[in-house]
């Protein structure tokens, strides 16, 4: 219902009034999808982090990087859902104006400056992560070109958004008629069209090198499916920019910018799900061994199967061994490496110990068995 005392943020098309009481609205959609994808990248994260401390007890950059992505995932979701209170999911027209400036277009720039830094480091985090993966020289010159890009046009992206008008307030304070704004439809084109680029080159890049990898075919399902969330990323990118495109023909900013912000919540969320699922294997490994095949839980925890040549490295007593001084014999000893390898810089942990530190006969605790053999002939030589 339109009221004579009440100025609307843009004036209603023909055929349209004012709504001030009950206007459309479509921000539930919002906040369904923030609920949705942002417990799920903490999730992840979560997972993640306890994984690095107290699985592998290897916390590093990339790890730091990506917290720090999920700290800002978390500010944009309340930046976002703030800006419900100022019009946001409501027809610009349906909007007083003294309710939509100058929150709303602040708000819509401070959420701008935060996505550009989130997306920025989860892809470095997970380019960071790439490196302590894959040893070969080549694949980390390629990985870091793909992190000065990334890093690069997320750090302009930030300043662009800053300074993007002379002077500053000019992008919230739509009052101010002089001065002037840089050319915000091939601003965001560029911004959006670097951002699939990089998506879909964090995706590719590892791919080489994982065709050469030797690996269970239920591990390469999991690498498969870790590539296909990142395609997935880049996909969103692709709606995402689609969206922009709407926006940008639409007057009706408070409406329009809904699903500009939605993309970006999803795009963001999964990036970081996505960058957390690569880190969390030793987590699954643990934990849920059945899930990456029978190298991952108890692969290696049958001992030889046949004892009767085969004792533990050095456990032989005394008054068993084989005299060898004037007969030929076959011996068969074999070493056991016990689980609980110190942690070295590996990414997983591929042994567990017994409790007691030793490994048991029967009882299920188990290391590597190797076994060798050897051939002692005794040969005499005559005068």
């Amino acid at each position: 219902m339109a009221s004579n005392t009440i100025t609307p943020a843009m004036s209603p098309p023909a055929g349209q009034t004012s709504n001030f009481v009950n206007p459309d609205y479509i921000g539930g959609r919002f906040i369904v999808v923030n609920c949705i994808f942002l417990p799920l990248a903490l999730l992840a994260l979560g997972v993640r982090t306890w994984t690095r401390l107290f699985v592998v007890r290897s916390f590093c950059v990339d790890d730091y990087l990506m917290i720090i992505a999920c700290l800002l995932s978390c500010v944009l979701t309340g930046v976002t859902l703030e800006m419900l209170n100022w019009g946001l999911g409501k027809h610009l027209w349906d909007v007083p104006l003294a309710r939509f400036m100058p929150m709303f277009p602040k708000l819509n720039l401070i959420a701008a400056i935060i996505y550009c830094a989130a997306t920025g480091f989860t892809k470095v985090s997970v380019l960071i992560f790439y490196l302590r993966i894959f040893p070969s020289r080549n694949f980390h010159i390629a990985v870091w070109v793909i992190v000065f890009i990334a890093a690069g046009y997320s750090l302009t992206s930030i300043l662009a958004n800053i300074f993007s008008c002379n002077p500053i307030a000019k992008s919230w304070d739509l009052t101010i008629t002089t001065g002037s704004c840089v050319n915000r439809p091939v601003f965001y084109f560029a911004n959006a069209g670097l951002g699939i680029f990089t998506d879909f080159a964090t995706v590719s890049i590892p791919i080489p090198w994982i065709r050469r990898l030797q690996m269970p075919a239920r591990q390469k399902i999991a690498v498969v499916s870790i590539l296909a969330m990142g395609c997935f990323v880049g996909i969103v990118s692709c709606i995402r920019l689609g969206s922009l495109y709407t926006l940008l023909k639409s007057s009706d900013l408070t409406w329009a910018t809904v699903n500009a912000l939605l993309w970006c919540i999803i795009e963001l969320n999964l990036g970081i799900f996505g960058g957390c699922v690569t880190a969390i294997r030793p987590f699954i490994r643990k934990y849920f061994p059945r899930l990456l095949g029978p190298s991952s839980g108890d692969g290696y925890s049958s001992q030889s199967r046949s004892r009767k040549h085969g004792h533990p490295l050095g456990s032989i007593p005394h008054s068993d061994r084989v005299n060898f001084s004037n007969q030929d014999n076959q011996y068969s000893t074999t070493l056991s490496v016990l689980r609980g390898a110190p942690d070295n810089g590996s990414e997983e942990h591929i042994l567990a110990s017994h409790p007691s530190g030793h490994a048991k006969d029967g009882d299920g605790s188990n290391g590597i068995i190797r076994t060798v053999e050897f051939d002692v002939k005794n040969s005499s030589t005559t005068a």
